[in-house]
């Protein structure tokens, strides 16, 4: 097989067997995207949900897939979900639930969307969740660090049984974030940087990747050409991918 690609780093592959596919059978419909580039994204295999990357080559009629480092380089990335709004408020107001902040108090709209969204005032906690979210594996051992604009760097350990979740309560009133680094314990004396564009926030979420921690193991999948340019996997469950017009 293939080798895994570093960095995301695919090499051309054939283009006549680029382009997209579908399969007909899984419920919900799975689907496939050669492109030109080498790189692939496969939706829905094996299960529903399932949102795998990296780069395919075919070889004679033979098309494998290698997955690969889906977040860059540094192996991790800055979450934004976006802004709570009147229409989020709209959908659950009613039974006391008047403002944002009673919804969110109440648990009908979730807190990660405003912190996430809503600069830190003098004083406040500032809070950094970092999680896997391909496979839910443990941060563990990690240490989470902020670089501030006078260039003084304060790190953190993790909430005790609180997996991957950090807070900076000890922040001089009007510090500003301008990095997120992490710390994972698979990887003790390298620190990966996120750099803070905007105004500071009272969360940061960020995501990593296993695989490119050497924590977690990218797969593999063979596919076998038909005579009608459909595919059909070997694993997990001879899925029949047919060409997309």
């Amino acid at each position: 097989m293939l080798a895994a690609p570093a960095a995301f780093a695919c090499e051309p592959a054939d283009a006549t067997s680029s382009g997209g596919y579908v399969s007909a059978a899984a419920k919900p419909t799975a689907s496939l995207q050669l492109n030109r580039d080498g790189s692939f994204r496969l939706l829905g295999v094996p299960a529903p949900g399932a949102d795998f990357s990296g780069c395919w080559q075919r070889i004679g009629d033979t098309v494998a897939l290698v997955e690969g480092a889906a977040i860059g380089g540094e192996g991790i990335k800055r979450s934004l979900p976006e802004p709570l709004t009147q229409a989020d408020l709209d959908k659950v107001r009613g039974d006391g639930i008047d403002t944002m902040q009673q919804a969110i108090d109440a648990g009908l709209l979730p807190l990660a969307r405003a912190w996430a969204n809503q600069p830190r005032r003098a004083g406040e906690t500032v809070r950094v969740s970092v999680y896997e979210p391909r496979i839910g594996l443990a941060v563990g051992d990690a240490k989470a660090m902020l670089r501030l604009a006078d260039g003084k760097v304060i790190e953190q350990s993790p909430v005790p049984g609180d997996d991957g979740q950090f807070k900076f309560a000890s922040l001089p009133k009007r510090a500003v974030v301008k990095a997120i680094g992490v710390r994972f314990p698979e990887q003790p004396d390298r620190v990966r940087w996120l750099t803070v564009e905007d105004s500071t926030k009272l969360l940061y979420a960020i995501e990593f990747d296993a695989r490119a921690l050497g924590a977690g193991e990218g797969g593999g999948m063979t596919l076998t050409r038909q005579a009608d340019g459909g595919l059909i996997s070997d694993f997990p469950d001879a899925t029949h991918f047919k060409r997309t017009p």
